[in-house]
């Protein structure tokens, strides 16, 4: 197989050089990674092996999509999903992208729509017209009434949906369509009669349910649609099918996880390359990694061994069942959750807990020795983790992200916490508790005596501050009036901080003025909904995912 920068087009599909004016032919399907526009950023930037970038799913107005678990590996490289088509609605994402265009090297964007109607489909291009260098209809998600494959089973619908962006709009036009219809050859020769630029194979397959070692569904819509590796041989025999009757260019995708699976597409009639469940908890760096080994050749010798270059197979959202052994109100917003057991990880790192048809939610610990967890109560799930007792079973799956640095024999550290942040904090103040310099914390509520007296045990030297009425980040006023009074500094000292952004932001700028910025390290708060890379909703200003490359990042 050739490099991909002069991978030859399908024999079935040489009328396909047009579409996207790149020579590299990978992108990422929607939904999945580049959902957010500072993400889809940085990977045109960074890989140059994907040559054009396929946006989320976006609707007329924004959709809260379904609440987590939104996504479970059932077995290797096999995942059933629902995310609900989560988006924060077309106007929001046009403005948030615009100041990102064009992108890297000018690489097109796909932007991904979907609507109930031929009348919602082009009011929604028509907002996104601006920023979008070609369509793709979404007429095959399985799993969300009135929309995805309720619209692109019905033939008089989708070929009016085609026909009018195709009339209306002076871009390419790409139904992707549903591997669920039974007609999907016919479907797909209605879709280039109706004026088509080319066709994107296969969404996922379904919608199947995943269940717990207790037989619950693991999915918050119970039902959703399967994709990664076990539905490689029906997107193969789909891409084929329709390649041999329909000479439109094809995105294909569908468990693509190896060179050998590029070639298998290529000979079946693809043109293009869709990656997406293959890039389960791999960081931007590893993602790059894969797109190189994916662009390179096939080893003949080994074309059924599917190695993914040393990128770990194991399955990423295996729960680990335990139970309560106490749940105990800190102050007024705030309690302490303790587990009978869970896996060990590093401060910072964080797990998902799950209350079985209630929902998950991510939380960093105070101790992985008998796992405890610091929890706000702020909604549904936090209120009903607050009513566990002893006793009480629940679910935890983890750990996931980059935790703070350990620091070297000698070097001292100054770890500052706020609010619910102020666990991973102490968890770093008990590990590492011969480096610590000085230990911050900051509560907007005054917190139990027993809990600040336990929190000492994990480090001398702890400074505690309370917010006042209408007071908020009174720990900082505590931190910049220690730091004024001292007449020297150990020499590189180290802050490690964890709580609301704004706390964060606001300590790190105050830290940069006795400390190097390069060591500062702040560990984000982010919105977290898979934990493994996929669904993007945790993207930072910088383009980066803070469940894969952080939550803790430096500073600087």
């Amino acid at each position: 197989m050739k490099p991909m920068s002069t991978l030859p087009s399908s024999d079935k599909s040489d009328t396909s050089q047009g579409l996207f004016k790149t020579l590299t032919r990978f992108t990422i399907p929607s939904g999945v990674l580049t959902t957010g526009p500072t993400v889809i950023s940085r990977i045109a930037r960074e890989i140059p092996e994907i040559g054009f970038l396929t946006t989320k799913t976006l609707s007329m107005v924004p959709r809260d999509g379904y609440r987590e678990p939104i996504i479970h590996e059932y077995y290797p490289g096999c995942f059933v999903n629902a995310v609900g088509l989560a988006n924060p609605g077309a106007a929001n994402f046009a403005d948030a992208m615009k100041p990102l265009l064009p992108l890297y090297g000018r690489k097109p964007l796909l932007v991904s729509i979907m609507g109930s109607d031929p009348d919602e489909f082009l009011e929604c291009a028509l907002i996104l017209d601006e920023i979008a260098d070609a369509f793709e209809l979404n007429l095959s998600c399985p799993h969300v009434k009135s929309a995805g494959q309720s619209v692109g089973s019905d033939p008089v619908m989708v070929e009016s949906v085609v026909r009018k962006l195709c009339q209306c709009l002076n871009k390419p036009i790409i139904p992707k369509l549903s591997p669920n219809l039974e007609n999907i050859v016919d479907m797909a020769k209605l879709c280039a009669g109706a004026g088509a630029a080319g066709l994107s194979l296969i969404n996922t397959v379904g919608p199947g349910t995943a269940v717990d070692n207790d037989g619950d569904p693991v999915l918050s819509n119970i039902v959703g649609g399967i994709s990664g590796a076990s539905i490689r041989p029906i997107g193969l025999k789909i891409v084929r099918e329709v390649s041999g009757i329909v000479k439109l260019p094809i995105i294909a995708s569908g468990g693509i996880n190896s060179p050998e699976d590029v070639e298998a597409y290529r000979k079946a009639g693809a043109t293009y390359f869709a990656v997406g469940s293959g890039l389960a908890g791999m960081t931007t760096p590893q993602v790059r990694k894969f797109f190189q080994w994916l662009s390179g050749p096939v080893d003949v010798g080994q074309i059924n061994r599917r190695s993914r270059k040393g990128i770990s197979c194991a399955v990423h959202t295996r729960y680990v069942k335990t139970k309560v052994t106490s749940c105990k109100p800190i102050s007024l917003d705030m309690f302490r959750l303790e587990l009978e057991e869970g896996p060990n990880c590093d401060p910072g790192q964080f797990f998902f807990l799950r209350i079985p048809g209630l929902g998950e939610k991510p939380f960093s610990p105070m101790s992985d020795v008998r796992p405890v967890y610091l929890v706000r109560t702020v909604g549904p799930f936090t209120n009903g983790l607050s009513t566990l007792r002893e006793g009480d079973s629940i679910c935890l799956r983890g750990p996931y992200g980059i935790g703070f640095k350990s620091p070297s024999n000698g070097e001292r550290i100054v770890v500052v916490g706020g609010g619910t942040g102020v666990a991973p904090i102490l968890m770093a103040a008990n590990k590492w508790s011969q480096n610590v310099y000085k230990t911050f914390m900051g509560f907007s509520h005054p917190a139990a005596q027993w809990f600040l007296d336990e929190a000492k045990l994990f480090g001398a030297n702890v400074e505690v501050a309370v917010d006042g009425p209408c007071e908020v980040g009174a720990i900082l006023t505590v931190i910049e009036s220690y730091f004024n009074s001292l007449t020297e500094f150990p020499p590189d000292l180290k802050a490690y901080i964890c709580g609301p952004t704004m706390m964060m932001k606001k300590a790190g700028e105050l830290f940069s003025r006795f400390i190097d910025k390069k060591n500062i390290y702040i560990a984000r708060e982010d919105v977290m909904k898979c934990g493994i890379g996929l669904c993007g909703s945790c993207g930072t200003e910088q383009g980066l995912r803070s469940c894969v490359d952080g939550p803790v990042f430096s500073f600087n």
